[in-house]
């Protein structure tokens, strides 16, 4: 089935929390992985959602997927958070999400960053055309955040 890209509304909230805390709670999650969302992942996705910076990816009338996009990076649009489902993953929803998020940002610049141990997300992005701009250490012990953009 083909995914159906939205913006989220708070009728998904249940539904994107789920599918949140069953990916951060995964065996292949790092340890860090649900630990910066403050003061809760409900509040924060509630807020996304809220001020609609949430999206989401639908197949089946399932949410697959949920990608944050705001325009908090140095006044450009960034993507704050990418979060696919185990079960829906390497079918190309990942890669769909930042295509249709690219769509919905302010151009010209589209920010995002991913954790060096997060080889799948950086293998999307370069062949979504992002470019790695630097490193930011000290955010997750041991696991430094990459940056990224792409000219959209």
């Amino acid at each position: 089935m083909t995914p159906r890209f939205r913006l989220a509304s708070m009728t998904d909230l249940d539904a994107v929390v789920a599918l949140d805390r069953s990916v951060r709670d995964g065996s292949d999650q790092p340890d860090h992985a649900g630990e910066w969302l403050e003061p809760s992942s409900e509040e924060a996705l509630a807020a996304w959602i809220g001020a609609g910076e949430c999206h989401v990816a639908e197949i089946g009338g399932r949410i697959a997927a949920y990608g944050v996009l705001h325009n908090h990076f140095f006044h450009d649009p960034i993507i704050d958070m990418l979060i696919v489902g185990a079960e829906w993953r390497r079918r190309g929803i990942g890669r769909g999400m930042v295509r249709y998020l690219a769509t919905r940002c302010r151009p010209p610049k589209l920010w995002t960053s991913t954790n060096l141990s997060n080889q799948p997300m950086q293998a999307l992005l370069a062949a979504e055309g992002f470019k790695m701009s630097g490193f930011i250490e000290g955010l997750d012990d041991g696991d430094p955040e990459l940056i990224y953009l792409k000219l959209v």
